[in-house]
């Protein structure tokens, strides 16, 4: 086998552009809803649950601020920026307040993308942002939702006890995330397109097993979750064809991750639906944003 064909297999993305740095950032807020000129804030720190989920899949996480409608940080946040993995950058807009709040949670994402094409994502949902305006439109896009197939860290879990954790088991975290991430651009360049959605989803089962039996050896409360990924991608112009008896909305089963969650009655799968996608011209293959659920604990 030829170094460039071995080099191709290990890495998808040589041969294609400079290659992305190893760590991955999440642009993050404290559970804002956004609808027109509305603004609700439900907390004016970021929520500890949401950020427990950031912080163990990120590992560097952007909170916009703004001088129109300042947010402190709270010690959470504080603690995070002296360890270097927050940064509060000012994204400032004049007019109306809740659209400014709105814009710069994107603005910063947009900035931060351009600059490092697939390393950043957005945090989206109740217990971060909501806002469905703007720079997304319903059914352009695809999300990959993982059910009942990820461990958490509880609400409560010090921060320091994670960020210790992921220096022990960066492997499991970054093997997770290498798979979501290529979830999309492998299926859309193969040749043979429902045997690599096959290979793909075992790969994803085995690296949610691996990371929920790492979950039940720590020692702080851990939750099972749902995580959804979502693709600025047409799901139609990478899923195997109708033809070849798959269609959106289907679940297909983690086998290996319900056995690793060993909780009674426990069904973990991965679903494929249409979903928001950007409606910037330079869409990313990587997933632009992120949300999870928590579904019960984990032990």
């Amino acid at each position: 086998m030829g170094e460039a064909k071995r080099r191709k297999q290990a890495d998808p993305s040589f041969g294609h552009g400079p290659k992305r740095p190893n760590y991955r950032g999440l642009v993050v807020s404290p559970p804002l809803e956004i609808e027109g000129t509305l603004l609700r804030i439900k907390s004016t720190n970021l929520h500890p649950q949401e950020l427990r989920f950031a912080l163990l899949f990120w590992d560097r996480l952007v909170w916009p601020s703004s001088r129109a409608i300042h947010i402190a940080s709270g010690q959470d946040e504080q603690f995070l920026e002296s360890a270097g993995v927050l940064r509060r950058p000012d994204y400032t807009f004049n007019g109306d307040a809740a659209q400014g709040m709105a814009r710069g949670q994107y603005q910063a994402y947009l900035d931060l993308e351009n600059a490092e094409p697939g390393v950043w994502a957005l945090a989206q949902g109740e217990n971060s942002l909501l806002w469905k305006e703007g720079l997304v439109e319903q059914d352009t896009g695809a999300v990959v939702e993982l059910h009942r197939a990820i461990p958490i860290p509880r609400h409560d879990v010090p921060l320091a006890e994670i960020l210790e954790f992921k220096l022990r088991r960066r492997d499991e975290l970054l093997l997770l995330r290498k798979h979501l991430e290529s979830f999309v651009s492998e299926i859309e360049a193969s040749t043979d397109r429902p045997r690599t959605l096959q290979e793909r989803i075992a790969n994803i089962d085995q690296a949610c097993a691996n990371l929920l039996i790492v979950g039940k050896e720590w020692q702080f409360p851990v939750s099972l979750s749902n995580i959804k990924a979502s693709f600025s991608l047409s799901p139609l112009k990478f899923l195997p064809s109708i033809a070849a008896g798959w269609k959106i909305g289907e679940s297909y089963g983690l086998v290996a991750a319900a056995a690793a969650a060993a909780s009674a009655g426990v069904v973990s799968t991965l679903e494929i639906k249409a979903d928001y996608g950007l409606r910037s011209i330079k869409r990313p293959m990587s997933p632009y944003r992120y949300a999870y659920q928590v579904q019960q604990e984990l032990r």
